[in-house]
């Protein structure tokens, strides 16, 4: 798979470093962000394949950056992962109804990112197709 452009947002600078570096080792260019405040100005510059959103971040919280994102007709293709502590099915359900294509509750296993990447990237692909 070529070089795929991700963007991880993540208020924890510990989960940002493992994500940044487990994606680097998969050849993927990264872009990152500690709060959601930003995103759109940098997703609609950088053009992310995917980009990585965690939902509990303070001010402007992971529901609402997907919410920013979805109605944007320049970022609403991009499809979102969650990757989130939040472990019930109510934030689940809500990332989904929000649009996010797909949600990981941490810790994951290693190597699951970046598989679920890869699948998101091919179903994409797949639908445009």
């Amino acid at each position: 798979m070529s070089s795929l452009r991700v963007l991880v947002v993540d208020d924890e600078p510990d989960i940002r470093e493992l994500l940044v570096a487990d994606l680097e080792d998969a050849g993927y260019v990264i872009r990152e962000l500690e709060n959601g405040l930003q995103v759109i100005g940098v997703a609609l510059d950088f053009r992310p394949d995917v980009i990585v959103l965690d939902i509990g971040m303070p001010v402007f919280d992971g529901f609402e950056v997907l919410k920013e994102l979805k109605v944007n007709p320049q970022t609403a293709p991009i499809p979102v992962i969650i990757a989130s502590a939040q472990t019930g099915k109510a934030a689940q359900t809500e990332a989904r109804n929000l649009g996010a294509v797909d949600f990981m509750t941490k810790p994951w296993e290693d190597g699951e990112l970046v598989w679920r990447i890869q699948q998101v990237v091919k179903r994409s692909k797949d639908l445009a197709a």
